[in-house]
């Protein structure tokens, strides 16, 4: 009997340490960041949009967060519309199991005029994404608390290259959990396009500081077409830094990246961690106060493999 019970501890450490990269959770629970999945199919790269909604599913994910370009876009509410179903559609398999998709725009997913018409009547129904975002921003900005966590999702386009601060601020100061996520579209600090949150420094440099004020740890966003894990340091505290996550990963047309954060940063110093110009995603496992997240890289059809890791313990939240 002592035997057997050796052996089945043998497997099951042995399962972990086999299936550790692949989200071995114990008593915790995960969730993927991801985003960029335009292409040629109405808008849509169906292909690898398929392949990451099989991911999703396999990796028995609480949730995924979308950040933004969903589509091809930049055309009339109509015809973005559309494209969003088509979208919505082939994202299809996750909602069925239940799995919640939380999406933000992207630029390309504002349309021609810009508008919010063709977001909100697909967005809806069993597509609804929370209501408690600001005045003019519903449907689009809003917040989620899920188990031990607070996630933010912001709109970055009815001000453009801007989020609404004072909503943020509201969130983070009500929050009692200990992890925080938030998300957009753009990054707070430029790596290949020059369009992004740096167009605004002093707004960006608030919304940076509100993040790490809070005890967030991480911006997860995309616009860039490529994956590209950065640390932004401020005063040579490693233990206390924000790390960029731009995972515009999901079908988009890959690009390349000169190896320089040369944008306004201001007083922040931007190190790169990791890049890689490859479809994939980003899982985030959740375990008490520790995080880990591990990049997933496309090596294959269907095939997806760990290429980088992170951790880091949260501080816990006392409640109010």
């Amino acid at each position: 009997m002592r035997q057997n019970n050796l052996a089945k501890l043998i497997g099951v450490v042995a399962f972990c340490a086999v299936f550790y990269l692949g989200g071995c959770a114990g008593s915790g629970w995960r969730f993927i960041v991801t985003g960029d999945s335009r292409g040629e199919d109405n808008g849509v790269n169906t292909v690898i949009v398929g392949e990451l909604a099989d991911e999703i599913i396999d990796r028995q994910v609480d949730f995924v967060l979308i950040s933004g370009d969903l589509v091809t876009g930049y055309n009339d509410q109509a015809a973005l519309q559309s494209q969003l179903n088509t979208w919505v559609k082939t994202m299809q398999p996750v909602y069925d199991v239940g799995i919640g998709v939380y999406p933000v725009r992207g630029n390309h997913d504002v349309g021609e005029p810009a508008g919010a018409g063709a977001w909100n009547n697909v967005f809806k129904g069993e597509f609804s994404l929370p209501d408690n975002g600001p005045v003019g921003e519903e449907n689009l900005t809003y917040s989620f608390t899920h188990k031990n966590v607070l996630v933010i999702g912001l709109d970055q386009y009815i001000r453009l290259r801007r989020i609404n601060q004072v909503w943020l601020d509201s969130q983070l100061a009500a929050n009692t959990q200990p992890h925080i996520f938030v998300f957009g579209h753009e990054p707070a600090f430029k790596t290949k396009h020059t369009a992004c949150l740096d167009d605004y420094p002093d707004d960006r440099d608030a919304f940076w500081v509100s993040i790490e004020k809070a005890g967030g740890r991480t911006y997860f966003c995309g616009h860039d077409h490529m994956y590209n894990h950065s640390r932004v340091d401020d005063d040579g505290e490693a233990s206390n830094d924000i790390h960029q996550y731009i995972v515009g990963t999901a079908g988009a047309p890959l690009r390349d990246w000169p190896g320089d954060y040369d944008g306004v940063n201001n007083e922040y110093t931007v190190e790169n961690v990791y890049h890689a110009s490859k479809y994939g995603y980003v899982l985030v496992e959740i375990n008490g106060l520790d995080v880990t997240l591990t990049w997933f890289e496309r090596v294959g059809t269907s095939k997806y493999k760990a290429r980088e890791v992170w951790s880091y313990t949260a501080a816990a939240v006392l409640q109010p």
